[in-house]
């Protein structure tokens, strides 16, 4: 059976919430920049789309509250199950400001669902240690291994 499901993040930003209201406040966020970066690799990895909204199981759009929700077309190369054509959103909680991901996995392979949802978690983590990095004076790069995991390297000049 079809139905949004809800994967929680153990991701809270107690101050987006108050931003919702302002789309422009709320893509300037620290938080929210990062995930947008996330959401483009993970994209980029699967020849798929960011889109600001996520599909449920009639296709009926509905709004991922961050403007991410990521689509992952069927394709020659790609499985059926393989693909998330109603993609997966990124949803703040307006009471809590936990950043969860909403989406329809009908017909995918749950690993897969799951392995998609890990990786963009995955690169905002890597992609938040390095700002981090960044902000403290090292020189940065980051470098996904074949086995999908991210490296980063951090070099100070001091």
């Amino acid at each position: 059976m079809s139905h949004i499901e809800q994967g929680k993040t153990s991701l809270v930003a107690a101050d987006l919430p108050a931003l919702l209201g302002s789309p422009a406040a709320l893509a300037k966020h620290p938080c929210i920049l990062l995930m947008r970066q996330a959401f483009a690799l993970v994209a980029k990895q699967y020849g798929g789309t960011v889109k600001p909204y996520y599909y449920d199981y009639r296709y009926r759009e509905q709004q991922a509250n961050t403007g991410l929700a990521l689509h992952i077309p069927e394709s020659i190369e790609r499985p059926k199950d393989h693909a998330l054509p109603r993609g997966v959103g990124l949803v703040v909680d307006v009471q809590t400001g936990a950043l969860d991901l909403f989406g329809d996995p009908y017909e995918v392979d749950e690993q897969f669902y799951q392995r998609v949802q890990k990786q963009i978690l995955q690169r905002y983590t890597a992609l938040s240690k390095a700002a981090a990095l960044k902000l403290m004076g090292y020189q940065v790069s980051l470098h996904q291994q074949e086995t999908g995991r991210i490296q980063i390297a951090a070099v100070s000049h001091a």
